[in-house]
């Protein structure tokens, strides 16, 4: 058989308990005899110190649970701090960069626009102002070789 952790911590408990009530019973049936005092006392600091090692085994568990706690709380904390970092950072960048693209969309697309629209109203323009001077000019030419032309009694006069 095989005692692990809380067990043998009982057989070792009842091992001093027995000892101490049967050297108390001799000592108050039978008498103070020395070799039963010395006994009892050795149980005595036996058990003290099996009191004392549990109480370091004790202190040492809950120093070791302590500490792992306070690494999970400060690991936490560390992940947070850095996760909000990055976080904030990546916002930045994320920002500077959609800020960049969207001037740079912006500019490529009034570039266009504007491009367009005034070769559109450059264009009308142009035709406006061409098509009215070549509608003058044409008027102009036709009234001028008409009058230059000779009517038409006028020609067959001359044939």
């Amino acid at each position: 058989m095989q005692l692990r952790g809380r067990q043998t911590q009982f057989y070792i408990d009842l091992i001093y308990g027995l000892g101490f009530a049967g050297g108390f019973g001799y000592l108050l049936f039978v008498g103070m005899n020395p070799l039963i005092a010395a006994f009892q006392s050795g149980l005595v600091l036996g058990y003290f110190l099996r009191v004392w090692e549990k109480m370091s085994v004790y202190e040492r568990i809950l120093h070791e649970k302590v500490a792992a706690e306070a690494e999970e709380a400060v690991a936490e904390e560390a992940e947070l701090a850095v996760a909000e970092e990055a976080e904030e950072a990546v916002a930045r960048k994320a920002e500077a960069a959609v800020a960049e693209e969207a001037e740079e969309a912006v500019a490529r697309e009034m570039e266009a626009t504007v491009a367009d629209e005034v070769e559109e109203r450059v264009g009308e323009e142009v035709d406006e102002r061409f098509d009215d001077e070549i509608d003058e000019r044409v008027s102009e030419e036709v009234e001028e070789q008409i009058d230059d032309r000779p009517s038409l009694p006028e020609r067959k006069r001359r044939r």
